[in-house]
């Protein structure tokens, strides 16, 4: 929250430096400057999902790579993320999955075949709910905390990998997320598949739009934001492997790609 109130000091140092050394109406629209500019500064910080002004936020290899980092979102469904593990295992594939934690509740059995898999489990909050934006500290942590106790729970490991919901990041997440000693990550591109339909266009923008370093997200599990209906990814997901590829592109998990531990504690082996 430091970062806001220097924000917010800022603004009003401005505006009241506006109303003293200039006469009406031109200090008041200076102040009214000052204090729109700190708003846009905001707004800009928690909408812009890369943003590390809040917290470090990683999207994209800090070096050059030709690894990318294919990650789901929203899951554990037990139709759709089952497909989604068959066609990673075929292609031999890493992936990252941010998951529910209520939904890790009713499906335990898929994130202990992920985290066997060799995937990395990451925490995407409780109940991926709107309000979660507008809680305080206090509401943060539950969401937070009981989407990795249902991790641990599941595969003995906690998380330390966040993704937003939304991607959204307010100055209470990032001083939540520094508590925890989780690391934010955001995304290069992302398939949009929560309300494209159509596999094809679904391929084509994760192909096309991918660069080298990049977190790349698609969704495993619906009706948090979209359609309910993950077919369409399903059915994608084999050309966006096989197109990256074609593109020169390796696959690696988020942790890996990043180099930070995707579990507060974890021996040599249990999170490969």
């Amino acid at each position: 929250m430091r970062r806001a109130c220097l924000v917010l000091t800022l603004a009003l140092v401005g505006a009241g430096a506006s109303l003293a050394l200039a006469p009406p109406p031109a200090s008041w629209i200076g102040a009214a400057g000052a204090l729109a500019a700190a708003a846009m500064l905001f707004a800009w910080a928690i909408f812009r999902v890369n943003s590390s002004f809040w917290v470090e936020t990683h999207w994209r290899a800090p070096r050059p790579s030709g690894a990318v980092a294919l990650t789901f979102d929203d899951g554990p469904d037990e139709y759709f993320t089952a497909r989604v593990l068959d066609i990673l295992a075929e292609k031999g594939v890493p992936a990252t999955f941010f998951v529910v934690g209520e939904r890790v509740e009713r499906h335990p059995e898929l994130i202990r075949r992920a985290h066997e898999l060799g995937h990395a489990i990451g925490n995407h909050t409780h109940t991926h709910s709107l309000r979660f934006h507008f809680r305080h500290g206090s509401g943060l942590r539950r969401e937070i905390s009981a989407c990795s106790d249902a991790i641990r729970s599941t595969i003995g490991l906690e998380p330390r990998l966040f993704r937003a919901p939304q991607g959204l990041k307010t100055p209470v997440l990032g001083d939540v997320l520094r508590e925890h000693g989780m690391t934010a990550i955001g995304w290069q591109i992302r398939g949009m598949d929560y309300l494209i339909r159509d596999p094809d266009r679904i391929a084509r923008r994760m192909v096309q739009g991918a660069e080298a370093g990049g977190v790349l997200l698609l969704h495993d599990g619906g009706g948090l934001q979209g359609s309910a209906d993950r077919s369409a990814t399903v059915r994608a997901l084999p050309m966006v492997i096989d197109g990256l590829r074609a593109r020169g592109f390796t696959f690696v998990r988020a942790d890996h790609l990043f180099s930070v531990p995707a579990y507060r504690t974890e021996c040599a082996e249990a999170g490969r």
